[in-house]
């Protein structure tokens, strides 16, 4: 993934879910950035969320936890 992808991703991520991001961790095998939101998601944050995936040409994992969502974009 390019660097300006990181930081819009990055930027949009705090701006939408307002949650820490993860920048490559080592239990993945690509570059990755990670976050996870403890809570359910509402309405406009599944669309902006669409919008930054329609945004920027890189893979995105959605996967549900105990209490919230994973989100993985690599």
């Amino acid at each position: 993934m390019k660097k300006k992808h990181y930081r819009k991703i990055e930027e949009k991520l705090k701006n939408i879910f307002n949650t820490e991001i993860q920048k490559g961790n080592q239990d993945f095998q690509y570059d990755s950035v990670i976050t996870i939101i403890n809570e359910p998601l509402v309405r406009h944050q599944i669309i902006q969320l669409a919008k930054l995936c329609e945004e920027i040409p890189v893979n995105v994992t959605l996967k549900s936890i105990s209490n919230g969502v994973f989100i993985e974009f690599w």
